[in-house]
This record gives structure tokens, C-alpha cells and sequence, in this order.
């Protein structure tokens, strides 16, 4: 019979055996063969055949599809009922914040940003979708450079809401201003499909698939570094231009300038 000192060492090497197949286990990518096989990442969507390179549907989370990354929250902004789904509502003091570095795409000179909008008025001018450099020297509340990046805001027109935006070239800014065109109604609030189209020589506004501004301008995307969701703020707030109460849903962006029979065709569902 086996006396307890031999019983000890056999155990000893089958603990150690035991560990050694484990370990062998863990770490095969270190040079052992066959290699270990981690889970893989998460790899991003491609851009999309049409060009889309962001899109966010707003159904309970503030995650960007394209890149997989996630808005940064400011205040306490909420979801409602959406066009789709559910989407962005927002709140006072509160937006969505997104660095452009973490697009998965750059931005260029030929872009086209689109969302559905159901306009709340409670509050008199907003910002609906910004990116816009610092003014540099100025207070928080008081940023307004808009020599470049887009500014889509709407302000008061009487009894209606009109949508307006801002292209910077570099130098100066331009806007579209479409006038009555351009209004809709807060006391009957209906989903709108806003849309800005850029091109090499125009900026060009739509509601609905159709064209109510534009302007000769190229855009300039120095020192624009945040895209701002439902509120002027943080780039885009010396004029009151700050948080939405209204909703937003399904936003994206596409590297190409879509043409009036393609922002059409997607106002349509097509």
C-alpha cells in the first residue's frame, strides 16, 4: 500500500498536469499552435450602398449604427412615440453630442443630412441639428461661429414655426431662408422630413422632398468637431437657438449629395 508520502506526490503532479493543460488552454496566441480564437469584435457596418454613413433610430438607446458608437447625453432628454418606432424627444437643457472624428466617415464638401421632425413650439427658436466650430474667447452661452459647418434651427414666423439653416464657407456664412415655404404648424404638429443637401456649388434645404431654399456656398468643415442633436448648444446659442422640446427620428447622413429625385424617393420610403 502506498504510504501517504507517495500519495501526496501523486497528487501533486495530477493538480500540476491538470494546470498545465489549462494554461495551455488560455494561452495558445502566445506562439502555440493551434492559435487561441478570441471571440471576435463587433466590426462595424460598412457605409451603406446609397452612401449612408450615420444613422440613429432612436428605439431606447442613443447608439450610432454606422459606427457603433453612442451619443453623449446632456440634460435628460427622453423617448416618445416616433415616425418609426420610437423616437428622440427632447427636453430643456438637454441634447446629444457626437464627435465628428468618430463618424465613420469624414465629413466633405458634398453631404446630405436628413431626419424626421414633429415640431413642438413651446419654446420659440431651437437648434434641430448643428456642427459648428468654438467662438473662441466667448462664454458658453454665447457661441456663435458661423464662418463654418450647418446650423438647422427654426425660429417663430407669427403663428408658425419656420425651419432656416446656416452654411459656413470658411470666411462667411450663408442662409436658407425659404420663408412661408419653409413654415410649419405647431398647433397641428405633423411629421416632417427634413433634409440639407451640399454640393460642390449650393446648399439646398427640403420639407417634405421638396425644395423650399438654397444658397451658392460651399461648406468649410474647420475647427467642427461636435455635432449637436436637439439643440443649438453647445456651438450654436447666442441667439436662444438652444434645446428642442420636439422629437426627432431616424437621422442620417450621407457622403454624397443626393439629388431632388433621391431625397424624393426617401421622404417617400422608397
Amino acid at each position: 500500500m502506498k504510504n501517504k508520502k507517495q500519495i501526496f506526490i501523486i497528487m501533486q503532479v495530477a493538480i500540476i498536469t491538470i494546470m498545465v493543460v489549462a494554461l495551455q488552454s488560455c494561452f495558445q496566441d502566445l506562439g502555440q499552435n493551434p492559435p487561441f480564437d478570441y471571440p471576435e469584435q463587433p466590426v462595424p457596418p460598412p457605409i451603406g450602398a446609397d452612401g449612408q454613413m450615420f444613422y440613429m433610430d432612436f428605439e431606447d438607446n442613443y447608439e450610432e449604427f454606422q459606427s457603433l458608437g453612442e451619443a453623449t447625453v446632456v440634460g435628460s432628454p427622453g423617448f416618445a412615440e416616433g415616425k418609426k418606432g420610437l423616437a428622440y424627444a427632447g427636453a430643456k437643457d438637454s441634447y446629444l453630442t457626437f464627435g465628428t472624428a468618430n463618424l465613420a466617415s469624414p465629413l466633405t464638401s458634398t453631404m446630405t443630412f436628413s431626419f424626421w421632425y414633429k415640431v413642438n413650439g413651446d419654446v420659440e427658436r431651437a437648434g434641430l441639428l448643428v456642427i459648428a466650430p468654438k467662438t473662441e474667447g466667448a462664454p458658453a452661452d454665447q457661441q456663435n461661429n458661423r464662418t463654418a459647418g450647418i446650423r438647422i434651427f427654426r425660429e417663430s414666423a407669427g403663428d408658425m414655426q419656420r425651419i432656416k439653416a446656416i452654411i459656413g464657407n470658411g470666411e462667411a456664412d450663408s442662409w436658407l431662408d425659404g420663408g412661408d415655404k419653409a413654415d410649419i404648424d405647431p398647433t397641428n404638429a405633423t411629421w416632417k422630413f427634413i433634409t440639407l443637401v451640399l454640393t460642390q456649388e449650393k446648399a439646398i434645404l427640403y420639407i417634405d422632398g421638396e425644395v423650399v431654399a438654397s444658397s451658392d456656398v460651399t461648406v468649410s468643415w474647420k475647427g467642427c468637431d461636435i455635432m449637436s442633436i436637439g439643440s443649438g448648444s453647445p456651438r450654436f446659442n447666442e441667439w436662444g437657438h438652444k434645446s428642442d422640446n420636439s422629437l426627432i427620428d431616424e437621422l442620417r447622413i450621407y457622403n454624397k449629395a443626393m439629388t431632388v429625385a433621391e431625397v424624393k424617393a426617401k421622404f417617400e420610403g422608397k
